[in-house]
């Protein structure tokens, strides 16, 4: 006889214990799928852009690192003045600036241009911000019993790994591919910040729960492998994050860089030990740091260059042998093999065209080939600076050369190792017709190398693709008016180019100085004027954007009758064409050169130097498109900020 007891009680779901290491994982695959999804949408967006044939040849420039050729290479002596073989600028139509659908893609880009003050991320980058934050907040706290299993937020900081790594490669391909050739990594680099935030955040959830819990129930805490190994996975976090923040990375760079160095392979081994869940999230991270690490290699090149040290702290760097493999604008990491700091990089960006292209010529006629700057503001910088003053057989820490006499000393040779180039515009200036390019301090190095490619494509390649390029202003923020100097010989080359009566091209340098310190060392460069003030990038872009210039007003909206200038009477920028209408005058150079000016072929703004200052460049921009911009074609915007 059997006894039918029934089918067995059923627990209530909500009743059961939650199955962390069942559950949170799930959870761990769904953060990675919300992201990757993100990610591959944001690339067959950019695509277009990324894809093009053009771009392609962009970004395979400088792929495997700088072309040094061989030291008995023949080489041009003979200026190419471009009047041979020029080839008529081809025609292009102008921007339909009644279009809808471009007038919805420039309001678009401008409000992502937008910067709230006291905020160094601009809208755009808030949106992604502020989208990362929630599928990571998400997946974190929906349901979760976070007070009594905290596990979950473990588990979603292990899985922010890969993102925080895949975003802090110099040679990550989704630069390229999210903001086209030539971007800078450093451009991605607040998504690697902001999700290593997160990443600590969900680590501080995870330990801090679980130690209240200890306490609570009177469990000990660092007895055991497993809760011990915990603690030190969280303190290694702890110590990464403090050390990370903007003061410490501003003015201890380098201790930055080797705190990150050895602190993160012990997270990586504390937090093995600390759980087996870990280990499969430990290798993707790995392998990109390590193909990374691979590739850096692979663009290494040991080079000889003259270092010449200007007056004020301005270190120039010629290396001769340079002629390939990089672009205007880039950045190359510079270790220079003299005293004891051989393996200490530092970025300096390219203040010069690829010889092909460029404007400067050395003293016999010859490409000058790669020219770095670097400003004595540090250790590394200063004595590279002393190096340079020094005579051969002189100790670096003993400069032998008078600081005021230094620009007279030809400077001394050294080894250097190039890594990269890195970054570059992320515009062509060429495609529009009106360029400005506005730099601050030490962002100069930047725009003058754009401003050199450009002329020399305009002039001496006589645009041969294309180039509609018809005015240029170039502006720069100095602090006194010495600073001029250290590239004086560089300007007047391009401007005395630009100042050709069949050039085609209005070039205006405008020089800011902040301190009246010595007006007699302003130097005579064509179509170049210096006025103590302190300019307004958005007056400067609506003068430029001016059809018909005010009389009395020059190309950056300064009263002339209120600044202190100083002029070389040239056709580009005599103190009678500054007085005249702009527009008549691109008129008269088009004419003369074969070309037509359609007003409407689109503005392109290059800024370089601090954060404050790309801030302002990119509100001005913003607005520009969604005024007066529209009807020049639309205003384009690359930034570069110099900070840390």
């Amino acid at each position: 006889m059997s006894n039918d007891h029934g089918a067995p009680p059923v627990i209530p779901t909500d009743l059961l214990p939650y199955e962390s290491y069942t559950e949170d994982p799930k959870w761990q695959g769904r953060f990675t799928m919300m992201w990757g999804i993100a990610l591959a949408l944001a690339i067959v967006l950019a695509a277009p852009r990324a894809f093009r044939l053009r771009s392609l040849r962009q970004s395979l420039t400088g792929l495997l690192g700088i072309r040094v050729r061989d030291e008995y290479e023949r080489v041009p002596m003979q200026d190419d003045d471009g009047r041979e073989g020029r080839t008529t600028m081809a025609e292009r139509k102008a921007v339909e600036t009644g279009n809808p659908v471009t007038t919805l893609g420039r309001v678009l880009d401008s409000m992502r241009l937008w910067n709230v003050p006291g905020i160094p991320l601009n809208v755009g980058q808030m949106v992604v911000v502020a989208g990362y934050a929630a599928f990571a907040l998400v997946c974190i706290v929906l349901k979760a019993p976070l007070m009594e299993n905290p596990n979950r937020a473990g588990f979603l900081a292990l899985a922010q790994l890969t993102p925080v790594f895949l975003f802090a490669s110099k040679n990550s391909p989704l630069t390229a591919l999210l903001l086209g050739p030539g971007a800078d990594y450093t451009k991605l680099n607040y998504i690697h910040r902001w999700s290593a935030r997160f990443l600590f955040l969900g680590a501080v959830v995870h330990g801090s729960l679980w130690i209240n819990n200890h306490l609570i129930y009177d469990l000990p805490i660092l007895t055991q492998q497993k809760e011990g190994s915990g603690v030190a996975a969280l303190g290694c976090l702890c110590v990464i994050v403090l050390t990370s923040i903007a003061p410490v990375r501003r003015w201890c760079y380098s201790a930055f860089l080797l705190i990150h160095f050895l602190v993160f392979p012990a997270f990586f081994i504390t937090v093995c030990y600390h759980t087996i869940y870990a280990t499969p999230w430990i290798f993707p991270p790995l392998a990109f740091y390590g193909a990374d690490l691979l590739f850096r290699l692979f663009r290494w090149r040991v080079v000889v260059g003259n270092v010449e040290a200007k007056a004020g702290g301005m270190s120039l760097i010629h290396i001769p042998l340079a002629t390939n493999g990089w672009r205007a604008g880039q950045h190359v990491q510079v270790r220079a093999m003299i005293g004891g700091r051989a393996w200490e990089g530092h970025p300096l960006s390219v203040c010069c065209a690829a010889p092909d292209v460029s404007c400067l010529r050395a003293p016999d006629g010859g490409p000058i080939g790669m020219l770095l700057a670097a400003r004595s503001c540090g250790d590394w910088t200063r004595s590279l600076h002393n190096f340079g003053l020094a005579p051969e057989d002189d100790a670096i820490s003993q400069p032998a050369i008078v600081e005021e006499d230094a620009d007279a000393f030809p400077g001394r040779e050294a080894h250097f190792i190039l890594e990269g180039p890195y970054g570059g515009p992320t515009l062509r200036a060429g495609d529009y017709e009106r360029v400005l390019l506005f730099a601050g301090g030490s962002g100069v190095t930047f725009t003058l190398a754009v401003l050199d490619e450009l002329v020399g494509r305009c002039v001496r390649q006589g645009r041969r693709e294309g180039e509609k390029t018809r005015r240029v202003v170039w502006c720069w923020c100095v602090r006194s008016f010495g600073a001029i100097s250290w590239f004086a010989p560089q300007l007047l080359q391009i401007a005395t180019l630009a100042a050709r009566p069949d050039s085609g091209l209005d070039l205006r340098i405008r020089i800011f100085v902040t301190c009246l310190c010595d007006p007699d060392a302003v130097p005579d460069i064509p179509g170049c004027s210096v006025t103590e003030a302190r300019p307004v990038i958005g007056t400067v872009l609506n003068r430029l954007l001016d059809s018909r210039p005010a009389p009395g007003v020059d190309c950056c909206g300064i009263d002339q009758d209120s600044s202190d200038e100083s002029e070389e009477p040239s056709r580009s920028a005599s103190t009678e064409d500054l007085s005249k209408d702009d527009g008549a005058e691109d008129l008269e150079k088009g004419q003369a050169y074969g070309t037509t000016v359609s007003g409407a072929g689109g503005v392109a703004v290059f800024a370089a130097g601090p954060g404050s200052l790309i801030r302002e460049a990119g509100n001005a921009v913003a607005a520009a498109n969604l005024g007066r911009g529209r009807a020049a074609g639309g205003v384009a915007f690359s930034g570069e900020v110099f900070t840390i």
